[in-house]
C-alpha cells in the first residue's frame, strides 16, 4: 500500500519533469539554434520518454498538459491549428508508448516505433477533422510534408531515446539489486535476534532496525501500530508469528513487507491482497492456540472479517476479554 504510494508520488515527479522538458527543450532550440519545431520534434521526447519508462497514464497526462502549458507561456503552439493536433498527437504518442511497453511488454524499439507511427496517424485524423471543421485551407503542414519536414528528429528519436531509457532501467535495476541485498541483511540481523530470544517483533524501516521488542500474540505490533504508527509505515516488519490478526493490523500500519518465521495462508493471502511484500520459513494452515489443542482464539476472532478497522476493533475487545477471563 505505502510502497503503491510512493511510486505513484515518484511517477508523478518524473511526469513533471518531462513536462518540463518538453517546455525547455523547444524553447532553448528555437531561440538558442533558431531551429523550428517541426524539424527537430524536441517536444515529442519526453513524452515519449514518458509513456516509455512510466506507463500509458503518465505519458497520456504528459502529451496532453505540455504543448497545452507550451502555447499558454510562450504562444508555441499557435492555438489553432497547431495547438488541438499536437494534444491529440502527444496524447497519443505518450499513451501508446507506456501501452505498448507496459501492459503488451514488447521490446522497446517496437514499443517506440508504434508510437512513433500512431503519432503520424493521430496527427492525419486531426489535420482532417480540422480541415473539414474550417471548410477551408489550415495553417498546418499535411501529414507527408511534416514527415519529410521532421525526419531529423524522427532519427534522433531513434536513436537517443532508446540510449536514454535503457541507461534509466539500468540504474534503478541495480539500485532495486542493491536496496534488496541490503534489506536481505537487515532480515538476516532481525531473524538472528528473534532465534536468540532478544525480540519478538523487530521493524526495519530507512535501511536500519528502528524497533525491537519481545512479547506474545499480537500486542507488540498492536502496541505499536496504537502507540507509533510512523515507525510501521512503509517498514519491513520481522516476527516470529504472523497469522491474519497480525495481517490486519500491518495492514493498517501501512507496511510494506513482512517475514514471518511462522506464517498462516490465511495472513499470506490476506497481506498480498493488500499489496505487501510476505516472505516467510514455513506456512501453516492455522495458528494454533498455546496448548495446541485448536486454532488461537484471536485468529478466530477475525477468521471471517475482511474490513482491517473492524478486525482490529475486534482483536482488541478479544483480547479484552482474555485478560478478564485470566483474572
Amino acid at each position: 500500500m505505502t510502497d503503491t504510494r510512493q511510486g505513484q508520488s515518484f511517477h508523478m515527479i518524473v511526469t513533471g519533469l518531462m513536462v518540463a522538458l518538453g517546455l525547455i527543450i523547444p524553447f532553448a532550440t528555437a531561440h538558442g539554434f533558431g531551429l523550428p519545431g517541426t524539424v527537430l520534434l524536441p517536444m515529442h521526447m519526453p513524452i515519449l520518454l514518458c509513456g516509455l519508462l512510466l506507463g500509458a497514464r503518465y505519458g497520456l497526462i504528459a502529451g496532453l498538459i505540455t504543448p497545452l502549458l507550451s502555447s499558454v507561456l510562450t504562444g508555441m503552439p499557435p492555438v489553432f491549428p497547431m495547438l488541438p493536433i499536437m494534444i491529440v498527437q502527444l496524447g497519443g504518442m505518450g499513451f501508446v508508448s507506456g501501452f505498448l511497453r507496459h501492459r503488451f511488454r514488447l521490446p522497446l524499439y517496437v514499443a517506440l516505433i508504434g508510437a512513433m507511427l500512431s503519432g503520424q496517424v493521430l496527427y492525419g485524423l486531426m489535420f482532417e477533422a480540422l480541415l473539414l471543421a474550417a471548410g477551408a485551407p489550415i495553417r498546418a503542414l499535411s501529414v507527408s510534408a511534416a514527415i519529410t519536414t521532421g525526419l531529423p528528429g524522427l532519427l534522433i528519436q531513434l536513436t537517443l531515446i532508446p540510449a536514454v531509457v535503457k541507461s534509466i532501467e539500468h540504474v534503478r535495476a541495480q539500485k532495486a539489486k542493491s536496496e534488496t541485498s541490503q534489506l536481505d541483511d537487515l532480515i538476516s540481523e532481525a531473524r538472528r535476534m528473534l532465534k536468540a530470544g532478544e525480540a519478538s517483533c523487530v521493524v526495519i524501516q530507512n535501511d536500519k532496525i528502528v524497533y525491537a521488542v519481545d512479547g506474545r500474540g499480537v500486542s507488540p505490533l498492536l502496541n505499536l501500530y496504537q502507540s507509533a504508527p510512523e515507525q510501521m509505515k512503509g517498514a519491513y516488519v520481522v516476527d516470529k508469528i504472523i497469522g491474519k490478526a497480525a495481517a490486519v493490523i500491518l495492514t493498517l500500519g501501512e507496511v510494506r513487507g513482512v517475514y514471518g518465521e511462522v506464517t498462516s495462508v490465511a495472513a499470506e493471502s490476506y497481506l498480498k491482497t493488500h499489496g505487501i511484500d510476505v516472505r516467510y520459513g514455513i506456512c501453516v494452515d492455522v495458528i494454533s492456540n498455546r496448548g495446541g489443542t485448536g486454532i488461537c482464539p484471536i485468529e478466530r476472532s477475525v477468521l471471517h472479517i475482511d474490513d482491517p478497522r473492524e478486525a482490529v476493533d475486534t482483536i482488541i475487545e478479544s483480547l479484552e476479554t482474555l485478560r478478564r477471563n485470566a483474572m
